[in-house]
């Protein structure tokens, strides 16, 4: 739907859209297949409703993994890509509890605005694109809300007046992905300067922020992993701030586990590998926090660069992957290899950790033929090489 305008969205919502969309369905395109559907539609609608109904079909596919109403919603296949799901969307709604009315500034699709608007807040959603703007009403209305839609410059026109908001300022432009927070559109610096001394507003940023960056803003850093993605960084300010730095695991079923802290733990002494291994989840990682976790679990690092933990007793946590380990071998081909064939090893799952090893190149030229599975760890310990056989607690 790239180059989507609003004379055709209108079409693809009227009549003659909902018709070319149930075209497009029964063809059951596929990005490789993408043309042969098209020219089927075209036989019967005109070349831009066609394309735009092949499109949002091949899209709603792609979108049911964010959201449960994927298959009546309209997208670009942009702001998908950048677009927050249901579980982080409703996750970071909670947020605003106090707020009746919530500002949604760069709404793009809607999908912030979904959340808002579910858990009970009315929504003043900006953007300063007219389909996107159209789009996330659209798709307010597919989950049984509605809000108020503002097209507007969040740096040069009047600001509605709503008492907290969240932002979704671009971080793409023709093809470019910015990670510097002084290229997004608008500026996170740009847009506060904008607002009431201490106002109450949440940055959606992308996960591979610069804490240089961040640095720059007294406010809570947040980031949040989805069924053990890193998704996102949110930062917030004013009195959504709760804590300086967080890390927050997701699951599509609604578990959650949160680590904060105010600053992160006196980094523990490096040690030898004990008999299992914690490698800490990537939102703790990225909230400087496995100083924090070590303390928790009472672990201890094996390297003073690669960010494993290492302890002699299994203590459970939502926070990191568990292994047990079964050997500790230096970076030696031979010697690993020879170690997997003595253990009937016949499978293996590699993890690279700070690790100079190439992994693709090992396992094929290793011929292994046992009966069982090991993770092999290709990390440092100890500032030396290694290669920890383990299995996944």
């Amino acid at each position: 739907m790239n180059g989507l305008n609003l004379s055709t969205l209108n079409l693809l919502l009227g009549p003659s859209g909902a018709l070319a969309l149930t075209r497009a369905a029964q063809a059951e395109p596929t990005e490789a297949k993408f043309l042969y559907a098209l020219a089927r539609l075209r036989k019967d609608f005109p070349a831009n409703l066609a394309r735009a109904a092949v499109e949002t079909v091949l899209l709603r596919k792609k979108a049911a993994v964010k959201f449960t109403r994927a298959a009546e919603m309209f997208f670009l296949r942009e702001a998908l890509e950048v677009s927050s799901g249901e579980v982080i969307a409703r996750y970071r709604a909670e947020r605003f509890a106090k707020y009746d009315c919530v500002g949604d500034f760069g709404c793009g699709l809607g999908g912030d605005a979904i959340g808002l608007a579910t858990a009970n807040r009315t929504v003043v959603a900006i953007d300063n694109d007219p389909v996107r703007l159209r789009l996330a009403e659209e798709n307010l209305k597919v989950y049984g809300h509605s809000g108020n839609f503002i097209e507007a410059d969040l740096l040069t026109d009047v600001l509605p007046l709503v008492p907290a908001a969240f932002a979704d300022p671009g971080r793409r432009s023709e093809g470019k992905r910015y990670l510097a927070l002084q290229d997004y559109s608008p500026p996170p610096a740009e847009l506060i300067a904008r607002l009431p001394k201490n106002f109450p507003i949440g940055f959606k940023l992308a996960p591979g922020a610069s804490w240089e960056d961040l640095a720059l803003f007294p406010g809570e850093i947040e980031f949040i992993a989805v069924d053990g993605e890193l998704k996102e960084c949110v930062l917030w300010l004013g009195e959504l701030r709760t804590t300086a730095r967080r890390a927050t695991l997701l699951n599509s079923a609604g578990i959650r586990h949160t680590l904060e802290a105010e600053e992160p733990d006196e980094r523990r002494d490096q040690v030898e590998i004990g008999a299992y291994l914690y490698d800490p989840e990537a939102a703790v990682n990225r909230a400087g926090l496995v100083p924090n976790l070590a303390s928790k679990i009472d672990a201890t690092p094996i390297d003073a660069v690669v960010q494993i933990l290492t302890a002699d007793e299994h203590r459970p946590t939502p926070f990191a992957t568990v292994y047990r380990v079964d050997a500790v071998l230096p970076l030696d081909s031979k010697k690993i290899l020879a170690w997997l064939r003595a253990h009937d090893i016949g499978r293996i799952t590699a993890v690279k950790r700070g690790s100079l090893a190439d992994t693709d190149e090992l396992q094929n030229k290793w011929k292994l033929s046992g009966a069982t599975h090991r993770f092999v760890l290709f990390t440092r310990a100890a500032s030396q090489q290694v290669a920890v056989i383990a299995e996944r607690v």
